[in-house]
């Protein structure tokens, strides 16, 4: 998520079940990790579709993200980052 997050920073997140409502493009969020369930993810949502939710990360060039693992059940995303602690 570099450039708007770094290795070290501390995230605070507020748990949520899926809510439609409280999801929006632009978020950032933590969710399962598509590829490893045991380990959570932090990626900005992308898209929003009847499908599911697009995942991206902020560094086009070096991000695993939606454009790899494809789109996610909503059921996986765990949270919703309120204020990251520098």
């Amino acid at each position: 998520m570099s450039p708007t997050l770094f290795n070290g920073e501390i995230l605070i997140y507020r748990s949520i079940k899926y809510h439609h409502n409280l999801l929006a493009k632009g978020s950032i969020v933590v969710a399962i990790d598509p590829l490893e369930a045991k380990t959570l993810i932090v990626k900005r949502i992308y898209k929003i579709t009847s499908s599911g939710i697009e995942l991206r990360g902020d560094n086009k060039s070096n991000s695993i993200d939606s454009r790899q693992f494809g789109i996610i059940n909503p059921k996986n995303i765990k949270g919703i980052v309120e204020m990251v602690v520098r």
